[in-house]
């Protein structure tokens, strides 16, 4: 199975949605397999950032890919407790 990794960061925000809802458009479009997300240089991370990790594992499922996230940092960690959804950490185990 092949999988691709991508680093996103500093900011998964609403102030960044459009850029990284692009790299993860380019990345489902192009590769195929697993996509991983390395989180570990993400510093600010608010709902927006929470939308696009959701709806990208979403587009993932659909094709019948899978999402793993690797490395979250601790803002990423923070908020994924928060909302209720630290299984997509779990997942990446």
């Amino acid at each position: 199975m092949n999988t691709s990794t991508l680093a996103l960061g500093p900011e998964l925000t609403i102030a960044f949605a459009a850029a990284s809802h692009q790299q993860l458009a380019e990345a489902l479009a192009h590769d195929s397999g697993t996509l991983t997300l390395d989180l570990s240089g993400v510093s600010e991370f608010d709902s927006a950032g929470l939308q696009l990790l959701l709806a990208t594992r979403r587009s993932l499922a659909a094709k019948g890919r899978g999402l793993h996230i690797t490395a979250a940092s601790a803002v990423v960690r923070d908020a994924l407790v928060v909302f209720g959804l630290q299984q997509l950490l779990a997942e990446a185990a």
